[in-house]
């Protein structure tokens, strides 16, 4: 399969070594749009790495597979010219920064004859065990989740490459909740397959200020947030977003799932990592899984979307997830700005 790096401006640095390590895949370069406001990014990167930095039309023209690695605020409209060029398209995360380019993009899914998924987590070991043992009926009916994701710092540019490209909503439509929110909406979705109702939030941020003392002030934006969901069938769910001064794990991105069922619960941890299980009779069965939740996650998405193109699958992760968990984030952020008013997230308002 040859990918293109449609806009090197976020991740791209860590995807291309990834992907070169992988059987089957060739990163045929980098290209971007005329108008880019970080063509200077794509460049570097095409310099640093050794590929080609093409133009954007002859890079769709030659590929296989666009990964859509821009600052977030444009990754719907990149995506969408990908679909609209018969490319399958990953867009990295989130996929879009407001319900209207959602719909945008689950419309391109529908006409175009390219596949579309986006960067997620849920091939992570500890997510799929834990899938593995909800769907099994171990704990019974799921009927509460609590999932958190915390980022240790990164800033610095150690793992973020400007800061802006979290902090600053043109940028990034938004502060870590919109950063992170992507990650636990799409798990929870994943581990229940019940759609959001309603969203409560509360975030830092205006008026009030960050929770720690970094650029997110600067931009107004929220450093910390936690969200409560009520599902469909009385199902309920809470997720903690951060980005703090010191990680509580070994890994930049600290991230752990709970799963409360009517027999039991499981408990996935993607820092130990491990996965745990206590049933109705008080046993607890707590067993090490697999290695970096991240990376390995990242090399079984790529791995699984080429097999899924291979033998006309369907991805993982679908227009239709991603538009889900995108009405979940804004949703949060309108209510967070509500000062934890009630927020019904956005239903999808065409067909195609």
């Amino acid at each position: 399969m040859r990918i293109l790096i449609v806009s090197g401006v976020r991740h791209a640095r860590d995807y291309v070594p990834l992907l070169r390590s992988l059987p089957g895949i060739e990163v045929i370069g980098c290209a971007d749009t005329a108008d880019s406001p970080f063509a200077e990014d794509s460049a570097a990167l095409a310099a640093t790495t050794g590929i080609p930095l093409l133009d954007l039309d002859e890079g769709l023209a030659s590929c296989d597979i666009a990964l859509v690695c821009s600052e977030p605020t444009r990754h719907a409209d990149l995506a969408v010219r990908a679909l609209e060029a018969g490319r399958h398209v990953v867009v990295d995360k989130p996929a879009a920064t407001g319900t209207r380019a959602a719909e945008r993009l689950w419309d391109a899914a529908d006409r175009s004859p390219g596949l579309l998924t986006a960067v997620h987590r849920l091939y992570s070991p500890q997510i799929a065990r834990a899938r593995r043992i909800v769907d099994s009926g171990a704990i019974g009916l799921p009927l509460a989740v609590d999932a958190e994701w915390l980022a240790a710092g990164g800033l610095d540019g150690s793992t973020v490459e400007r800061p802006e490209l979290v902090c600053d909503p043109a940028l990034s439509g938004g502060g870590e909740l919109m950063n992170f929110g992507w990650y636990p909406a799409l798990a929870i979705r994943h581990l229940t397959g019940l759609e959001v109702e309603e969203v409560v939030a509360f975030g830092s941020g205006a008026p009030h200020g960050p929770l720690f003392d970094g650029p997110h002030g600067a931009y107004g934006v929220e450093d910390a947030a936690v969200l409560s969901l009520r599902l469909r069938n009385g199902v309920v769910a809470t997720a903690t977003v951060a980005r703090t001064p010191a990680g509580v794990g070994p890994a930049p991105v600290s991230s752990s799932l709970r799963v409360l069922g009517s027999h039991g619960h499981v408990l996935a941890d993607e820092d130990a990592p491990s996965v745990a299980v206590r049933g109705a009779d008080g046993e607890r069965v707590s067993r090490q899984v697999g290695g970096p939740a991240g990376l390995t996650a990242l090399r079984r998405l790529f791995t699984e979307f080429c097999d899924d193109i291979r033998y006309g699958r369907t991805p993982l992760v679908t227009a239709a997830d991603m538009y889900a968990a995108v009405a979940v984030v804004e949703a949060g952020l309108a209510s967070a700005r509500l000062d934890g008013t009630p927020v019904t997230p956005a239903a999808r308002t065409s067909t195609v």
